[in-house]
């Protein structure tokens, strides 16, 4: 069946849709939807980049564009999406929410008809795409239910993929599960270390926090993750390798936000309604957040920069944590800006055996202490 992949919330959607894929051979791929919206780490501009902040993007009909390796980002913003369709067989296209779900389900009716789709997937990695929206611990529903919003009536099936429930640090696993029951989700497959291989190399440099706990979980990695923010924790369990299906229908109805946000036309207006629901929307979190960034620390030198992380995988450990992120590592010694591969060199000289890729691990471990992840039946 051919299938068009919608990542619900950017690029870390966009590589867990990769994996994903991997694991899912009866559906043939046609392309990945998906926003150029990295955060501040890569951009250093709030919210999501429309095709105007690109250059060299291939046009796709006349509301579509697929992003090559060549294509670049305009200065000052920044996007990993040009890297990662350079990285993937699968065509990036760039999903553009300037005209809000009027505009994207547009885009997606024209993406059906030109590439004979006959199936589209939504993909969220975490899960956080099944919350109601008046959850007080939901952070960033904005980008997940304007593209539910958008896709609910396309005419073709359409089904919402959740994959390592819980991992993306919003609503908890349990309750992604028990809202997946409520909306007659399936287990329909459980990703192993063969999946986490496909996308090793792209882990290597990919700023993503929650695809890298699905791979961690699919390699068979067990134990409490901190990750962004102030410290927020998750478990990896044998849980945490697990995608769900759901029909989108069920989600749209049983969504407190997407049925307002279904002939937004542009994301001010995307935006106001999100606010008028919730008091403030995840791009005011970034503008805040930008603000208190620039008035941050400068970078610390390198022998200043193994000490405090160092320090901080000490501390970690002492408080019960078992794995950390790069970000999180990054984020509590005051160095946001410093990337995950140079954290992790600079660890690997003074933390040998800590290794646990994508993550880091508080103790020494050897290989043997991890039970490889199996691949479990699914009916």
């Amino acid at each position: 069946m051919r299938r068009l992949v919608v990542a619900t919330g950017g690029g870390g959607d966009a590589l867990g849709a990769v994996m994903i894929g991997r694991a899912r051979h009866a559906d043939v791929d046609v392309a990945i939807l998906t926003y150029a919206w990295e955060r501040l780490r890569v951009d250093p501009l709030p919210g999501p980049r429309s095709a105007a902040d690109f250059s060299g993007l291939q046009p796709f009909g006349d509301l579509n564009a697929r992003i090559l390796s060549s294509t670049v980002v305009n200065p000052p913003s920044g996007s990993t999406l040009p890297r990662l369709a350079g990285s993937i067989e699968t065509p990036l296209l760039l999903l553009d929410p300037a005209r809000g779900a009027v505009g994207i389900r547009a885009q997606v009716r024209e993406i059906i008809k030109l590439a004979g789709v006959e199936k589209v997937s939504l993909v969220d990695v975490g899960g956080d795409a099944v919350a109601r929206g008046d959850e007080p611990e939901l952070m960033s529903p904005l980008a997940d239910i304007l593209v539910i919003a958008a896709c609910s009536e396309l005419g073709v099936p359409t089904e919402l993929v959740v994959a390592g429930p819980g991992l993306d640090g919003e609503l908890a696993a349990s309750d992604v599960l028990d809202r997946l029951r409520g909306l007659g989700g399936r287990r329909s497959a459980s990703l192993d270390s063969r999946d986490a291989q496909s996308v090793r190399m792209i882990l290597e440099w990919h700023p993503t926090e929650a695809t890298a706990l699905l791979a961690a979980a699919a390699q068979g990695h067990r134990g409490t993750v901190e990750l962004r923010g102030e410290g927020a924790t998750v478990e990896l369990t044998d849980e945490s390798a697990d995608v769900y299906v759901a029909d989108l229908r069920h989600v749209y109805e049983c969504s407190l936000l997407a049925p307002l946000l279904t002939e937004t036309r542009s994301l001010a207006e995307v935006e106001d309604v999100i606010r008028a629901a919730r008091g403030t929307s995840e791009i005011d979190y970034e503008r805040r957040r930008l603000e208190s960034l620039s008035l941050g620390a400068g970078r610390p030198g390198q022998a200043e920069l193994a000490a405090r992380a160092v320090a901080y995988v000490a501390d970690a450990g002492q408080r019960g944590i078992d794995f950390l992120t790069y970000r999180r590592i990054a984020e509590g010694i005051k160095a946001p800006g410093v990337e995950a591969a140079e954290l992790r060199e600079c660890l690997l000289s003074f933390q040998p055996g800590h290794d646990a890729f994508p993550l880091w691990s508080t103790r020494r471990w050897v290989k043997a202490d991890i039970p490889a992840a199996k691949r479990t039946a699914v009916p």
